[in-house]
């Protein structure tokens, strides 16, 4: 039976000016012929029934007929568009859809339909025994009043940009996972100079062992919750649809049952007198409101809040949430409101003795242009304590091989002009120090796979973040390799977003900038265009008496690495909060570090030394740097980074020439 891949499903965007494959399946030895906008093929289904036809370069526009015809007489049609095609992959920052940032980006929802920006999602799955060759439930959505609120956000904002700049169709393939780290988007091969990830793949591989290990983790998970009095514990596995957390239905104990107290919102409940709580709580607050608002549409803004919980106003269920991460926005019918009093009304769920309504969210109940701030004294009753905490489920999908198998693979025969890669939360562990090269090896393989020697990479480097994150090195380390994988890998960008985080939210709302830096950097990484967009680089470091130098220069981004960097006249640098330039600190080996004084002269940075020669000087190089970022004249910000200084101060060696410039640029300088 003649079969296409869901990839090429009505819809679908295929890449515009170069070759490309149409492939599926027939009965073996079935001769198969494919025609779109006149280019046409042929060729003969091997043995397995699996074929494939190369065709010349589409001019961009659409919709076209593609045409699939096999020689018993079956035939396939498909409604396509050529255009532009970016992979879009990474964990949660590239998965997370529009739908997560309504309120922040309402406009972006009353846009005219666009059916030229194409999103095809991949739901999750996982393997171990093997790649794939088709995705088990993945589709094509347009950018319309139903299919904007899945798109990625970052792939979103990228895709309207690109669609305004180019005028053709832009087709984004969303192959990501939240939590996954990046040895899951690798094949085993790949992962033979890792034999950590080996080692974890190990426990995983075998008949039925992942999923066993799963059932197992999640059963415990179920266990927890049914002490709580539900009937499981939420499923996490996806971030859409959002509030599917079904209410349990019972009647809990009555309100004067319970022992009612204050509490301050939005706040730590360690804080608040709930050290080492782990349970179910319920949280009150009254709030007053004038005869206007009665019965009128309203929106709830609660921020985030661990775990899971559900939440009512006078007695109607909002919906309920089932993770720390999900934002608590809440759309309210008309009919719910009273004029005068209003109950809001929560039951949250705390897995661990980690529990907080986030501070620094805003919570807030809007009614029309009307604003009002339900923070402030709530009061709390506990419903049931918990002994321990709730078990932690066995994310198996994000074991390594395991996404590379089942979402990716399927992918390969499909042509992309370039990746995305949003990813290295979850590397910022134990695995940071070997992040670099795991990454160095995915581009290869994935550039193999594709069989694309020079697929362009854009990478965005991680932002600030500092809650629930120990300050241990891991982020800074995985913010240095995904910096220096773009200055040694040829035809790889990587774009600074230090300035585009919220240290309160793992899932910054801020996508729109980050994707707008994307944008620039590809138009000069994949399309070779010289436009204004400048990264400001470190180029050299010496001491300068007492003092180190640092001399920064502003560079565009180049398709191979080592050709040459265009040049621009340095442009000053600022701060992007107008302070005195800092995070600055001076390392010493031993351990000891003292920050240090900076100041800033056009496009160099002098800072003191201290008395005890330092070892090193870092910027930025600590998971949530937020005081005197370094910027160019655009606002584009300095990269972290560190600078042997010992590397510096070493003797001179003599050259050949007499000419001895030794010194003059330390190690862990980039160029």
């Amino acid at each position: 039976m003649l079969r296409l891949p869901k990839l090429l499903d009505d819809g679908c965007v295929l890449q515009a000016s170069m070759p490309i494959t149409i492939w599926g399946w027939a009965e073996p030895s079935a001769d198969v012929s494919v025609s779109v906008q006149n280019r046409a093929g042929s060729t003969t289904a091997g043995d397995d029934g699996s074929w494939s036809v190369t065709l010349d370069s589409l001019e961009p526009g659409g919709p076209f007929t593609l045409s699939v015809e096999g020689s018993d007489g079956s035939r396939i049609t498909r409604e396509v568009y050529a255009g532009e095609v970016y992979l879009c992959s990474g964990q949660s920052n590239m998965e997370l859809p529009m739908a997560w940032v309504r309120p922040e980006y309402a406009s972006e929802f009353s846009r005219p339909a666009d059916p030229l920006l194409r999103q095809y999602k991949v739901i999750p799955e996982y393997d171990f025994a093997g790649s794939h060759d088709d995705h088990t439930d993945a589709r094509w959505t347009a950018c319309d009043a139903q299919g904007t609120a899945e798109f990625s956000q970052i792939g979103y904002f990228f895709g309207r940009m690109m669609r305004e700049h180019l005028g053709v169709p832009v087709g984004l393939l969303n192959v990501s996972l939240g939590g996954s780290p990046i040895e899951s988007w690798m094949d085993k091969a790949s992962l033979r100079r890792f034999p950590d990830m080996l080692s974890i793949l190990r426990q995983y591989a075998g008949e039925g062992v992942g999923v066993k290990r799963s059932e197992d983790s999640i059963a415990a998970r179920d266990e927890w919750y049914r002490a709580l009095g539900y009937d499981a514990a939420p499923d996490t596995g996806s971030y859409l649809p959002l509030g599917q957390w079904p209410w349990r239905h019972d009647d809990e104990a009555p309100a004067d049952d319970l022992q009612w107290h204050d509490i301050t919102l939005p706040n730590w409940f360690a804080d608040q007198g709930l050290a080492g709580f782990r349970g179910e709580l319920e949280l009150r607050k009254i709030v007053y409101l004038p005869a206007h608002m009665e019965e009128r549409p309203a929106f709830l803004r609660l921020g985030t809040m661990a775990d899971a919980e559900h939440t009512w106003l006078n007695g109607y269920l909002l919906g309920g949430r089932t993770n720390q991460y999900e934002p608590r926005d809440y759309e309210i019918p008309a009919g719910v409101l009273h004029g005068g009093a209003n109950e809001l009304r929560l039951r949250l769920v705390c897995e661990h003795d980690t529990g907080r309504v986030t501070p620094g969210k805003a919570m807030t109940l809007s009614v029309g242009d009307d604003v009002i701030d339900v923070s402030g004294i709530w009061r709390y009753a506990i419903v049931t304590v918990a002994q321990t905490d709730c078990p932690w489920e066995d994310f198996v999908r994000w074991k390594p091989t395991a996404l590379y198998n089942t979402m990716l693979a399927p992918c390969f025969p499909y042509r992309v002009r370039a990746a995305l890669w949003y990813q290295g939360e979850s590397n910022t562990g134990d695995s940071a120090p070997e992040y670099r090269d795991l990454l160095e090896s995915m581009i290869g393989l994935w550039r193999r796979q594709w069989h694309q020697e020079r697929l362009p990479f854009l990478i965005v480097q991680l932002p600030n973040f500092a809650i629930d994150c120990v300050e241990d090195g891991g982020w800074p380390v995985v913010r240095e390799a995904q910096w220096q994988v773009a200055q040694t890998v040829a035809d790889v960008a990587t774009v600074v977003a230090i300035d585009a985080g919220d240290w309160n939210d793992l899932h910054p709302t801020h996508k729109k900038i980050i994707a707008n830096r994307l944008f620039q950097a590809a138009r000069q990484l994949v399309y070779g265009e010289s436009n204004d967009y400048r990264q400001p680089c470190l180029a050299q470091v010496h001491i300068e008496g007492s003092a180190v130098e640092l001399t920064f220069e502003d560079r565009m981004t180049v398709r191979a690495t080592g050709a040459g960097w265009p040049q621009s006249a340095p442009s000053a640098l600022a701060t992007l909060d107008g302070k005195a330039p800092g995070e600055f600190t001076f390392v010493w080996n031993d351990g000891g570090c003292v920050p240090a004084r900076a100041t800033i002269d056009s496009n160099r940075v002098t800072v003191p030394m201290p008395a005890r020669t330092p070892d090193e000087l870092r910027y930025a190089w600590r998971n949530n740097p937020d005081n005197g970022l370094l910027c160019n004249a655009q606002g584009v910000p300095v990269t972290p980074l560190r600078v042997s200084l010992r590397a510096l101060m070493q003797p001179p060696a003599s050259s050949a020439d007499g000419n001895d410039e030794a010194g003059t640029t330390g190690q862990g300088v980039e160029r």
